[in-house]
């Protein structure tokens, strides 16, 4: 490996497992706040201070970018991650960080299932041994601390539904889209839904902390989506993909101690399945795409 490929390897990490970081201190945020103030206005902020550092970035750096190509596709992609932050923010009022991240990791089995069922892009044997495995974990792990009959459950769940059907779309136009179009779609179409829906029902924030913790939370959902971008860039999503699973331990950490949740063992025990047979899940589909095209 030359110098220059070590320095891009190391740039690709580095930015990938930051972003990856900021996105669950951001989810950390979201948490606090929501004990605090009203939920809506919680996603509210997400989106609209993330659109507000949008405009700054475009205004300082004035990208070409065509905004109207696959125009339709972006707003579906955008409205499913409206709704998967909606769910999620919610979910973690009702369940730990952890919890909701190993419910989360379902996302990569339910992409395997739909372009098997609509794409036909049929899993090898080895991926639906690891997909099953991957999946087992998150039962196992889950189990302990999560009521699985509880109508509460809908709330973790429809986040890696939403967060699978947006990976399918993104299917459509790959190779043909921006990554700063689906930033900028996804910042929009929040800021845009969320402002009339909080118009309607909003609770007056007279705690000028809880301000500054809105404005940080939409930067740092700006800069963690960001920086993956970055990451992305200098090498592709099946590899950024890896260290994704970095929030179980990310969130594990944080949820210690920030949040005084103690380690539990079967929760540990199946967050290092998730994480093993996730990377090896995502290395073997890799690598029959790579030998297909």
């Amino acid at each position: 490996m030359s110098k220059n490929q070590k320095t891009s390897l190391l740039k690709v990490i580095f930015f990938a497992t930051t972003g990856f970081f900021i996105l669950v201190c951001q989810d950390s945020t979201a948490k606090y706040l929501g004990t605090m103030m009203p939920l809506n206005q919680v996603i509210w902020g997400r989106f609209f201070f993330h659109f507000v550092m949008i405009l700054m970035l475009f205004a300082i750096l004035k990208p070409k970018i065509n905004l109207k190509n696959n125009f339709k596709i972006n707003i579906i992609r955008s409205i499913l991650m409206v709704f998967a932050t909606f769910f999620f923010i919610h979910s973690l009022q009702k369940f730990d960080l952890v919890d909701i991240y190993v419910v989360f990791f379902s996302a990569p089995l339910i992409v395997s299932i739909l372009t098997a069922i609509f794409l036909k892009d049929i899993l090898s044997p080895k991926g639906i041994i690891l997909m099953l495995l991957s999946f087992s974990c998150i039962i196992y792990s889950m189990s302990p601390s999560m009521k699985i009959l509880s109508l509460d459950l809908i709330f973790p769940l429809v986040p890696p539904v939403c967060w699978a059907l947006y990976q399918f779309f993104t299917k459509f136009i790959s190779g043909n889209n921006d990554p700063l179009v689906a930033l900028f779609y996804a910042a929009v179409v929040g800021a845009i839904l969320f402002t009339i829906y909080v118009i309607l029902d909003w609770t007056p924030i007279e705690n000028k902390n809880l301000w500054i913790g809105l404005v940080i939370l939409g930067i740092l959902g700006f800069t963690s989506h960001l920086l993956i971008i970055f990451a992305i860039q200098f090498s592709n999503l099946s590899f950024v993909t890896n260290f994704q699973y970095s929030q179980l331990i990310w969130s594990t950490l944080i949820n210690f101690y920030i949040f005084g949740v103690p380690f539990d063992f079967n929760k540990s025990v199946g967050v290092i399945g998730i994480i093993i047979f996730g990377i090896l899940f995502v290395r073997t589909e890799g690598k029959k795409n790579k030998i297909k095209t």
